[in-house]
């Protein structure tokens, strides 16, 4: 995953004498064999590839590809950190593990917001120290981790550049064509904005890493991915970003893999959210949607006593604007609303009935959101202890790493509701909740509102199993829970 340098260089056998930096990583760099026994490596690894030319404007040196790089450029950042090496040692404070030499790695990210929100891979963020930011002018600034999805792979982090920075233009994974034109744009073995061109090779593709980590529904292209590429932008020829570099299979020619922007944008909007960032609730339940006119987001529902639905916001409307910001995606509407306080109004345009209407939407704090109606927003805890019978409280990452060091915190358990899912799943008094597994991604406990998200996946449903994670007396354990009457106890250490 992260491209990380370590030892000494070594030199190809043909290659005259060329060195290639030798990549490793904290956590397994050779993804699991497949298919005919080729190991397949995160985007760490050389991989060599002839660009196919593109023939868009021959007569014209402005091609189409350089059109779409000199729009994508300004908003590709390389991405600097160090982390200590890798240790077998179980204990976090033995010899071994505080004497581990620090070595330093690289990777891309893209800009997302103004404000300098960059989106990149998790694994080129992942317990580093000292991230540090290299924007297309030359210009370095520190970071700092805002967010983070292991299970997708990507991470938030933001820096303060002290002026208005140009966020990359986000399409669409939801329309691509095998055979169409790509491009990538990269800190390619540590050559800030190396630029590829090449095509969609496939898509769809399921690839496993590790037990732990598993890339479905990825984008395949044959445009150049090599060390440092990791985080960075997969653009059409639009110069419009569709995916996030992210592998390459080892040993082969022009197979490198992206995830999907769709689902990207789908959890980095949650990442996003002025619930997560500024402990604020608007009511706004949208999502993207593509029309004659091209793509546009549209409002599916409207909570009731919601800010939303005081504003006169209705099910149905075309969101255009959110404070002044164009909306083209949900992840707009969020970074519209970021910097509104509560009690300050934001300005809402929306389209309805062939008319431009402006609404005054004004955001209630988190905790002031918690409304009797059906639809309206309760306090994560709530919905825990009515939903699961659980009544838990956030712990930091002490309280685990005796068990696995990459436990980042988890859920203590205070009590469990006799009768309840919980229950019926044998958990207990003491325990402490540090995963659950649904839509088949597993995805971390570390605050009450993680729960809550996990649950109103779209693939979870009352009566659906649902796997667990969590330490018991120091060691690790798993079970399954059922959303239903039938839940019944699996436990295993």
């Amino acid at each position: 995953m992260t491209d990380w340098l370590q030892g000494r260089n070594r030199t190809l056998a043909d290659g005259g004498g060329i060195p290639i930096m030798q990549i490793s990583r904290l956590r397994s760099i050779h993804l699991r064999r497949v298919g005919r026994g080729l190991g397949l490596w995160v985007a760490g690894v050389v991989a060599c590839c002839t660009p196919d030319l593109l023939h868009a404007g021959l007569n014209d040196r402005k091609s189409a590809a350089v059109q779409a790089i000199q729009k994508v450029q300004p908003s590709v950042v390389s991405i600097s950190s160090e982390k200590r090496s890798a240790s077998s040692s179980r204990w976090p404070f033995s010899a071994e593990e505080t004497q581990r030499p620090r070595v330093s790695g690289m990777g891309t990210g893209v800009i997302i917001d103004h404000r300098g929100f960059i989106l990149t891979n998790h694994h080129v963020v992942d317990k580093v120290q000292g991230i540090e930011v290299q924007l297309s002018d030359g210009s370095v600034f520190p970071a700092r981790l805002i967010q983070q999805d292991p299970n997708l792979d990507i991470a938030i982090v933001k820096i303060d550049a002290g002026r208005i920075l140009v966020p990359v233009r986000i399409g669409t994974s939801a329309d691509l064509m095998v055979g169409e034109s790509v491009i990538t744009i990269g800190n390619a073995f540590g050559y800030e904005n190396t630029t590829s061109v090449g095509i969609i090779s496939a898509l769809g593709r399921n690839v496993t890493l590790s037990d732990d980590q598993v890339y479905r529904n990825l984008i395949q292209t044959d445009a150049c991915i090599n060390p440092g590429n990791s985080g960075g932008p997969l653009v059409n020829i639009e110069g419009e970003l569709i995916g996030i570099n992210v592998a390459v299979r080892a040993g082969a020619q022009g197979i490198g893999f992206a995830l999907p922007i769709d689902e990207v944008k789908r959890v980095s909007t949650e990442m996003m959210s002025t619930r997560r960032l500024s402990a604020t609730w608007h009511g706004l339940v949208s999502s993207e949607a593509v029309g004659e006119a091209g793509r546009h987001v549209v409002v599916t529902d409207v909570p009731t006593g919601s800010p939303a639905e005081l504003s006169g916001v209705r099910t149905g409307d075309k969101i255009v604007k959110v404070n002044r910001l164009e909306v083209v995606t949900p992840l707009d509407v969020e970074r519209g609303l970021l910097d509104v306080r509560a009690g300050q109004k934001a300005e809402v345009v929306v389209h309805r009935d062939s008319e431009l209407k402006t609404l005054e939407l004004e955001p209630k704090p988190i905790s002031q959101a918690s409304l009797a109606s059906a639809g309206a927003l309760e306090p994560a805890n709530d919905q825990i202890l009515k939903r699961l019978g659980l009544k838990v409280v956030a712990v930091p990452r002490d309280y685990v790493k005796v068990v696995s060091a990459s436990f980042r915190g988890g859920l203590f358990v205070q009590a469990v509701l006799p009768g309840s899912p919980a229950a019926r799943a044998s958990i207990q008094k003491g325990d402490i909740l540090v995963g659950m597994n649904a839509a088949n991604r597993d995805w971390e406990t570390i605050r009450p509102d993680n729960v809550v998200f996990i649950l109103n996946q779209p693939d979870v449903s009352q009566g659906q199993a649902i796997q667990f994670y969590l330490v018991r007396r120091n060691e690790f354990v798993q079970g399954q829970l059922t959303l239903g009457d039938s839940a019944t106890a699996n436990l295993r250490r």
